[in-house]
């Protein structure tokens, strides 16, 4: 508004100077008054901008939120999105040492069809791997592939309940982004309902790991509950859950006989998994601030009750500071332990020890944000392996570029 006003001032300047020249003094008294009435008439328009401007700042999201729907109408999109350059090496016993550079793309629509229901289509780069959506960069600059990585609706059935249904973001809480159970890119396939409130959250989910009857039909069925409290100058989250992962008897899921660490049972016909996975988990995660920084503590335990040997996982670790801001920075520590049967191998991380179970060590991960959109990170993995009995060190440093959109 300012610089149109000054750009017309200016304007009419020159049509006064250009009156100047008339001979007619009264058609320069009259070009006089109505440049008068001019400027007022903007003075006034911009006192009434200033006004709307300081009422929009008083509205709150939500009447933001009703206005634009009633405005705007069914159905509502937005896009987000992220792309990720990576350089990996490893170094692992028994194994020529190895270098490579990675791409992962996403992108994501959202589209908000009613007052309660949200429908998300997500494309990722990758294969069919269901824990890693990373494309290795090579074979002649050939294009890489694209699959579904999200399809599903939301419901939200009130202000506490939400339900999901179809390839769905994966609802269980994990503190700070632990991968005990579940790697980051793992989106289950079935149906999810949650519940949260300012002190309480639960969820409740049947997952299929193979729907269809003639593919031998396999699920994994689990509840999750925890609850937050304010502990003087800290924050508390802690809570369990139960996930029952139903597979003996099943074969491998992504086919040969990679079980991912589990044991199987091998016959002439092949292997199959030997047992199910009833894990029990449980979590405690404190937030406050040290050093003028956010500090996040976390335990995380699993146990699976389905054997009595080699089915115990436990994980902890901090995480100080926060990349997130232009400049500002974040540096975390975990320790892992996950025996062989603690939990399914499927869908715990992919990244610690080569992913699966029957691991041990150390991670260490630091980040700094370039913008608020682009941050860089470095994490590294020095972990023993126990593939056959005989334990191999690995080694496995990973630098990250990554800018969400």
């Amino acid at each position: 508004m300012k610089i149109w006003l000054g750009s017309t001032l200016m304007v009419l300047s020159i049509l006064v100077s250009t009156a100047s020249f008339a001979s007619d003094s009264g058609e320069l008294a009259a070009i006089k008054r109505d440049l008068a009435r001019l400027v007022a008439r903007i003075e006034v328009l911009e006192q009434d901008n200033q006004s709307l401007r300081g009422a929009q700042a008083q509205v709150s999201p939500a009447q933001a939120s009703s206005v634009k729907k009633a405005s705007g109408g069914w159905p509502m999109l937005a896009w987000r999105g992220d792309v990720r350059y990576r350089y990996e090496s490893f170094e692992i016993d028994q194994k020529d040492d190895r270098e490579r550079n990675r791409l992962r793309a996403r992108v994501a629509l959202k589209a908000t069809v009613s007052e309660t229901v949200d429908v998300v289509v997500g494309l990722a780069s990758g294969s069919d791997d269901p824990v890693s959506t990373n494309q290795t960069l090579g074979s002649a600059g050939t294009t890489k592939g694209l699959g579904l990585d999200q399809a599903y609706f939301s419901w939200q059935v009130n202000e506490s309940i939400n339900l999901k249904a179809g390839k769905i973001k994966n609802v269980w809480f994990k503190p700070v982004k632990s991968e005990l159970l579940w790697d980051g890119d793992y989106n289950p396939e079935g149906v999810a309902l949650s519940y949260a409130n300012q002190s309480f959250f639960g969820h409740a989910a049947v997952n299929w790991l193979e729907s269809d009857t003639k593919r031998d039909q396999a699920f994994a069925a689990g509840i999750q509950a925890g609850w937050r409290a304010s502990l003087g100058d800290y924050d508390l989250t802690a809570g369990a859950g139960y996930h029952d992962v139903g597979v003996a008897g099943h074969e491998a899921f992504l086919g040969g006989d990679d079980f991912f660490g589990n044991q199987s049972l091998c016959q002439e016909a092949g292997c199959v998994y030997g047992q199910d996975y009833e894990q029990v988990q449980f979590f405690a995660m404190l937030d406050g601030r040290w050093l003028e920084q956010p500090l996040t503590v976390y335990l995380e335990g699993v146990e699976n009750l389905a054997l009595d040997a080699q089915n115990r996982g436990w994980s902890a670790g901090f995480k100080i500071g926060k990349a997130s801001k232009p400049r500002t920075w974040e540096l975390g520590y975990q320790y892992e332990d996950l025996e062989a049967d603690a939990v399914f191998g499927l869908t715990t991380g992919s990244d610690f020890g080569g992913g699966g179970t029957n691991i041990k060590g150390h991670i260490l991960k630091g980040g700094w944000a370039v913008t608020k959109a682009w941050k860089l990170s470095l994490t590294y993995f020095n972990n023993e392996t126990d593939p056959d009995g005989a334990q191999r060190g690995y080694q496995r440093l990973q630098l990250d570029s990554q800018i969400k959109f």
